[in-house]
């Protein structure tokens, strides 16, 4: 099952890239896909460092859908440079931040303009915890004249973390319904957000192994073609069906 389709010029095109803007977050879900509720400190993406890496990732690969999230991304505080430069490299592509909301209502002029400029589209996560402020949310998307997007119903979580190890990685990677959502984290592309489990090693000093980053410096477009379109090693840490979960905030005491 391929995920890419070759072009001339040697150019690529993927389906979906997720670039977090934070690793941490203002909220604290349990079962966070992103591992955002074991990062206890606040970690930024530098914006230089996005705008060489989003450049150079422009020459080799498109990408249909853009996602600037984290974490929560509205926590940056220069985020309207990486609105402005990921548009620049990515002119035709959908581009959207998905965020809990929270924050919008604190955003300045400069954000909206850079939204509206850049043809950004808003995606929300509507989390039981907003209760009835989540339409003040949609109200003020509107009133800024800003393209409102998918809203995702959080009321539960899905987890498919095989601690062990032992799931077979071919069958893991084929009933993956994230193998298509590629991450840009440090550099290097990862085939999906497992890549972030580095922050439950550190929580609970386990060793579960990464999917395997291919450095967009190093790769050439087909190396990454290769490397991101197959199971690695990583893939022996997810279970093919998921566990269901209602939605909660972490407590390290009960969860």
């Amino acid at each position: 099952m391929l995920k890419f389709k070759i072009f001339k010029k040697k150019m690529y095109k993927l389906i979906q890239l997720e670039i977090h803007l934070t690793d941490h977050c203002n909220l604290n879900c349990n079962k966070c896909g992103h591992y955002a509720n074991f990062v206890d400190k606040e970690i930024f993406t530098d914006i230089k460092q996005h705008i060489q890496d989003i450049n150079e990732l422009s020459k080799k690969i498109y990408y249909y859908y853009i996602k600037l999230m984290g974490g929560e991304p509205l926590l940056h505080p220069d985020i309207v440079q990486f609105i402005i430069a990921t548009r620049k490299a990515y002119p035709r592509s959908r581009i959207s931040i998905v965020s809990n909301g929270i924050l919008l209502p604190k955003m300045g002029d400069d954000f909206w303009k850079a939204v509206v400029d850049n043809n950004i589209v808003i995606e929300l996560s509507k989390y039981p915890i907003l209760g009835n402020k989540f339409s003040e949310l949609l109200d003020l998307i509107d009133d800024k004249k800003a393209i409102l997007g998918q809203i995702a119903l959080k009321k539960r979580f899905y987890d498919k973390l095989n601690v062990n190890g032992t799931s077979d990685k071919f069958k893991s990677f084929k009933s993956c319904n994230s193998y298509f959502v590629n991450q840009l984290w440090h550099s290097k592309l990862y085939t999906c957000m497992a890549c972030y489990r580095e922050y439950y090693n550190n929580k609970f000093k386990t060793q579960i192994v990464l999917p395997t980053g291919v450095d967009i410096y190093k790769a050439s477009a087909k190396e990454i073609y290769e490397k991101l379109n197959k199971p690695n090693d990583g893939c022996r840490f997810c279970n093919t069906q998921s566990v269901e979960y209602l939605w909660s905030q972490y407590n390290p005491k009960t969860n």
